[in-house]
């Protein structure tokens, strides 16, 4: 919804603190961290490579970060995959699995072809720089990696912003498929060997949301959409293409940097929209989920479509709390398509990897009446890291705040009518920095549920809290600077009456610390 305002708050300001490591969340070794890229799973292991500048805490000349899990939770720290030249730094990108060694770079082997954006500035002008599509490759499992001779492999167009390379393959026409963002448009270029690319179309002019800023990150792929009662006509495509890209932050935007998606045809040229062009669609109503990357070449039998995003808002990024490291991914998602009247929507769920984590649940009694008006302690204090789900039934009329153990730093508030439930999310936290201060608070509008049933799902650790909505078809991503152990999980009733239906808390075993 992206409907932002800002009530006066006279209660004393919430301090924000240098967050602990995450429990489960993935986090850089030291330094800076931004986008993921590279996303790709191969012999076993799933290779997350990410914006990085190890030298200061602050965005800087970019290099890829990488590391490697066999579970999604624990990860090995590598040594950078990709470092700045003298064709400049080296911005986000995808990598593919090249089982047929189409590029004929392997000698007949499968091997990891990796796509990335150079980006150098012109004259030591910041505002003035070329972005050129490049190709680096690995023989080893993705431990070492080679620059391509022959690159760039898409020369500059002449506009700056030309970047972010995804590289699909399109089955039924054989073709390999990158997704470029260019300016406020995402451009589809087409290969039949991964290195010689021409262009095929252009979508997102009068598409969607645009700011002052740059579209960014695109992804593409398939998913089958779910039926239900309440869903699409027989008779429609079982599935749907979906085309993922980040916005850019506009300098008078309040929000700041987002991600929308697309859902539609895909026919190896171009990309349909389903919906009508004013139409926008959030992948989160939060602050802070943003760059989204989707995994290649997760094995069939595993049939899940992985995603993962940076947690953080490019208004206030350099400006967070750290300590030694600043930046953080979310826990990642396994994203389907749900068939709704209101037309096909992405569903998230939380990668069912926590609960290797899971410890044995704490056992809450859900109260056996409705909750009237006043504060209700729920459960007096949690964990770190922990995993809970909830499912509330509000009367017409009700009001009701959450503390999903944030301490007043995060607040979320239901308010029902007889249609349904109006949601808002609030944030505090100060932390003596100016941009900080002026644009991490907020208080904002997230959207309308249908019904007065409130289904929740949550994983809250040190420096963030995810939430799932309504089965995963809204989710709020939202960095925290708040201490969740021993904070209390609370809900304040202002109005009306809230039964707890249902109430599971599971706290989540810390994971061990990356090795180097």
């Amino acid at each position: 919804m992206i409907a932002t305002s800002r009530r006066a708050d006279r209660r004393p300001t919430v301090p924000c603190s240098p967050p602990e490591r995450p429990g489960l969340h993935f986090t850089p070794p030291q330094g800076w961290m931004n986008d993921p890229n590279g996303l790709v799973h191969f012999d076993g292991e799933y290779h997350l490579f990410y914006q990085y500048y190890p030298d200061d805490l602050v965005w800087g000349p970019m290099h890829w970060g990488h590391a490697v899990s066999r579970d999604l939770v624990s990860w090995e720290h590598l040594p950078p995959a990709l470092v700045p030249d003298e064709q400049g730094m080296c911005f986000s990108g995808s990598a593919i699995v090249d089982r047929h060694d189409t590029s004929g770079l392997f000698d007949g082997e499968p091997g990891l072809l990796a796509f990335y954006t150079v980006h150098r500035e012109a004259d030591g002008d910041p505002a003035d720089y070329v972005q050129e599509q490049c190709l680096a490759y690995s023989r080893d499992r993705g431990r070492s990696w080679h620059k391509y001779s022959a690159n760039p492999i898409i020369a500059g167009p002449g506009f700056k912003d030309f970047r972010d390379p995804k590289v699909v393959w399109h089955a039924p026409s054989r073709r390999w498929v990158m997704a470029l963002a260019c300016g406020q448009t995402v451009r589809f270029y087409l290969s039949d060997n991964l290195l010689d690319w021409r262009l095929a179309s252009e979508f997102g002019d009068g598409q969607g949301r645009h700011t002052d800023g740059p579209w960014e990150c695109p992804d593409l792929f398939e998913l089958p959409v779910e039926r239900s009662s309440e869903g699409a006509a027989d008779g429609e495509p079982a599935t749907r293409w979906v085309l993922v890209v980040g916005v850019g932050a506009g300098e008078q935007d309040a929000f700041g940097s987002f991600t929308q998606y697309f859902v539609g045809h895909f026919d190896g040229e171009r990309f349909h929209n389903d919906h009508p062009a004013e139409t926008v669609l959030l992948m989160d109503e939060g602050r802070d989920f943003y760059a989204v990357q989707s995994w290649s070449d997760v094995p069939a039998e595993d049939g899940r479509r992985l995603a993962i995003a940076w947690m953080n808002n490019w208004l206030y990024a350099n400006r967070i709390p750290e300590a030694g490291w600043r930046g953080a991914m979310s826990f990642p998602r396994e994203l389907s398509l749900a068939a709704t009247p209101e037309g096909v929507r992405l569903r998230q769920a939380f990668a069912g990897e926590w609960r290797a984590r899971a410890a044995e649940a704490v056992k809450v009694d859900t109260p056996e009446r409705p909750l009237a008006v006043g504060r209700h302690v729920l459960l007096e204090g949690g964990a770190r890291s922990a995993h809970g789900r909830m499912v509330l039934e509000l009367t017409a009329g009700a009001s009701v705040s959450l503390d999903l153990q944030q301490g007043g730093h995060q607040a979320l508030e239901l308010v029902a009518d007889e249609a349904g439930v109006a949601v808002r999310h609030r944030r505090r936290g100060q932390n003596g920095d100016d941009e900080f201060d002026t644009h991490f608070p907020h208080d904002q509008a997230v959207g309308r549920l249908a019904g007065r049933r409130v289904e929740l799902e949550w994983l809250v650790d040190d420096g963030s809290l995810e939430l799932l909505l309504d089965g995963g078809r809204v989710s709020l991503t939202q960095l925290s600077f708040a201490q969740p152990a021993g904070r209390p999980l609370a809900l304040a009733v202002a109005a009306g009456e809230c039964r707890v239906r249902t109430l599971e808390y599971r706290p989540l075993k810390a994971v061990p610390r990356p090795k180097s």
